[in-house]
């Protein structure tokens, strides 16, 4: 089976028109939850509306280390707009109906979107358009956020949705009136992700709903292997040498990290930086990656050490799992922010900036989303499903 172009979280929440709270607060809110991606859907709100919001989503995104990413549904036109305002979306989704997706990718400011489509019956998820990356599926059952929505495919239909899209490299997304409950069968049934409206909208604590379905998600697909290797990636902050050391507890494997094999020749990172500048830098480190690779461990790499197309191939030839830890930026700079021995978290905004350019090199690999749990939490659920 052709290995998956992209990973999705295990919720993709879809903003809802008829809320109390507009679109580009949802999005907002949705982000400060935990939530990496969210669609924005307007219909059927005006267009100068849904200009509006769109534009405040992303520039309140911007400002937060391109957190949450944000797919914009059907409106090609508002993705040209948002690109030339210099606020180019995550992606764009686009129906059956819709604007074919190799002419969106022609329009000015679009050419590096993800594009998601959706499919309704085997002869379209048997042959996706060949420009998307993740596909839909469904309707798993009747939803009223769609009345005009296409006959249910249920728990069969999803099965064998999932097992054609897979076999083709795009991401399958389960959509159509799904709840938590049906979280455990369709990650079963191979799906990447759950579209939701309503029940992420109705939800008190989103965080929570997202906790539970990453969780029913390592249940159906556990993401690691007694003796296998870990490599956690992700940015400064987000926790990874700290959760390396308690998984390395319960895996019963070393615990290595990138940046302390660097200080361990014996500068800090700080003096070496300040003599040799980040490409120095960048060449012990990626030494120190591969010396960690050597035997199965579980190694925490620096934050800019993803960036490096060899130690990405030299990961994935170790054999090693790569997990992206997968914080709120926010609360990352809250805990890292202005660190004297961290030389590239001075300011803010150049702080988010680099968040934000690294985010599509650590998306390469599956997310792991703390969602502000303590991480012998998150390390327990992590290893034990």
């Amino acid at each position: 089976m052709a290995r998956l172009s992209m990973h999705l979280p295990p919720l993709y929440p879809i903003t809802d028109p008829h809320s109390r709270l507009t679109l580009s607060a949802q999005i907002l809110r949705l982000g400060e939850a935990g939530f990496p991606l969210v669609q924005f859907r307007g219909k059927p709100l005006d267009p100068l509306t849904q200009w509006r919001e769109l534009e405040a989503a992303l520039g309140a995104a911007a400002d937060r280390g391109g957190w949450p990413a944000v797919c914009v549904n059907d409106r090609a036109d508002l993705a040209v707009l948002a690109a030339g305002a210099g606020r180019v979306p995550w992606g764009l989704h686009l129906g059956q109906g819709d604007l074919p997706h190799a002419e969106a990718l022609r329009l000015p400011g679009l050419a590096g979107l993800h594009l998601g489509c959706s499919t309704h019956q085997p002869e379209e998820w048997e042959a996706p358009d060949p420009a998307c990356d993740h596909a839909g599926i469904g309707p798993f059952r009747a939803t009223a956020s769609k009345p005009d929505h296409a006959k249910p495919v249920g728990l069969e239909g999803l099965r064998a949705g999932c097992r054609a899209l897979r076999a083709r490299g795009v991401a399958p997304v389960a959509i159509g009136g799904l709840t938590l409950g049906d979280a455990r069968g369709c990650f079963e049934a191979g799906a990447e992700a759950l579209a939701m409206v309503g029940e992420v909208a109705r939800a008190d604590e989103p965080g929570r709903l997202l906790w539970q379905a990453q969780v029913e998600r390592w249940r159906a697909r556990p993401p690691l292997a007694q003796g296998q290797g870990v490599v956690l990636l992700g940015g400064s902050g987000a926790g990874k040498s700290s959760l390396a050391v308690r998984l390395g507890r319960l895996l019963g494997l070393p615990v290595l990290d990138s940046d302390r094999r660097v200080e361990a020749l014996g500068r800090s990172i700080a003096a070496i930086f300040a003599d040799q500048g980040e490409a120095g830098f960048r060449a012990l480190e990626a030494a120190a990656v591969r010396e960690c690779l050597a035997a199965p461990a579980v190694v925490a790499l620096g934050a800019g050490a993803w960036e490096d197309p060899g130690t990405r191939e030299a990961v994935r030839a170790s054999g090693f799992t790569a997990l992206w830890l997968a914080e709120v930026p926010a609360r990352a700079w809250d805990r890292v922010g202005m660190d004297p021995f961290r030389p590239l978290a001075a300011t803010r905004e150049q702080f988010m900036a680099r968040w934000a350019r690294r985010t599509a090199a650590w998306s390469e690999a599956p997310m792991v989303l703390p969602l502000g749990r303590p991480l012998h939490e998150l390390a327990e659920a992590l290893v034990h499903q």
